[in-house]
């Protein structure tokens, strides 16, 4: 097998596992809705007073922090499941020619990625609950009715903020999986790199769900020494998602990096991007 075809394949694989963590982690966050939901079903066959309001705060509670829990054990395990993906992404390219790595790879960064991660997903929730919190409060205060409680607590689950805090979290889970990924990549480049000479990296762009990024589409194809950082319109990355680039390069980025030797005769032409973004591409670059 080409070393393109087993790089594509790594993409494909890459791309699926993060496809499975966001529903793996909007799943969770669907159930909660339903569970707020019935919550305050239960609440408005009630007598709706401040006893009625304080079991319902505390029956949601419980139903925030355990769902809060499965969302962080769920990406926790999908970023596992990146990191290996990751490690992939330069040994099986290698494997192809005849190199094996058998070296282990410290998960310190992993457990960075996965602490971070974690505290994201936290404040998501965190944010969601203090604002039906706070409206609960009102009511036992006397600034609401429990009526107009229970408005504001459905129009907080059901309407936009729920939907905010989910896209909060979709996003969490597309950028902290592609950061895994993209982080073990680069440490088992800098790994291999000692024993594989003149072994260098590979910007390969790979779209964006809204619009493509002019300085991601310019990297497409670039490839620099391993411990380099690539060119990225007025950033400098060292890979894709790079903690240390502007989050407007960030997030949504769906691009990737991988293992590129002079030897295997690689070109951005063996990973094409879309039509209309290779016009585009080709616009930039000033050849149409």
């Amino acid at each position: 097998m080409k070393v393109s075809a087993v790089i594509k394949k790594i993409i494909r694989e890459k791309d699926a596992g993060i496809i499975s963590g966001e529903n793996a982690v909007m799943g969770i966050l669907g159930d909660l809705h339903k569970q707020v939901m019935t919550e305050l079903g239960r609440a408005a066959i009630g007598s709706w007073d401040s006893h009625q309001m304080k079991i319902m705060l505390n029956a949601i509670e419980s139903q925030m922090s355990t769902y809060e829990l499965k969302a962080t054990d769920a990406l926790a395990d999908h970023l596992d499941n990146a990191w290996q993906t990751g490690i992939y992404m330069v040994d099986k390219p290698l494997e192809v020619t005849g190199i094996y790595m058998g070296f282990h790879l410290s998960t310190d960064l992993l457990d960075v990625i996965k602490s971070s991660s974690d505290e994201y997903l936290k404040s998501t929730f965190g944010t969601l609950w203090a604002q039906i919190k706070g409206e609960v409060n009102l009511g036992l205060l006397g600034g609401k009715t429990p009526h107009e409680v229970a408005e504001a607590i459905g129009t907080i689950v059901d309407k936009g903020r729920f939907r905010s805090a989910a896209e909060r979290a979709q996003v969490i889970t597309q950028t902290e999986m592609g950061r895994a990924y993209s982080q073990a990549t680069q440490s088992r480049l800098e790994q291999a790199a000692q024993s594989v000479p003149k072994l260098e990296k590979m910007w390969i762009h790979a779209g964006h769900p809204k619009q493509a990024r002019p300085g991601h589409l310019l990297a497409h194809g670039q490839h620099v020494p391993v411990n380099d950082l690539f060119n990225v319109g007025t950033a400098r990355m060292r890979y894709p998602r790079d903690p240390g680039a502007p989050i407007s390069e960030v997030i949504r980025c769906g691009c990737d990096h991988a293992a590129w030797h002079p030897d295997w005769g690689i070109t951005d032409a063996d990973f094409p991007v879309p039509k209309n973004l290779e016009y585009e591409r080709q616009q930039l670059l000033g050849n149409v």
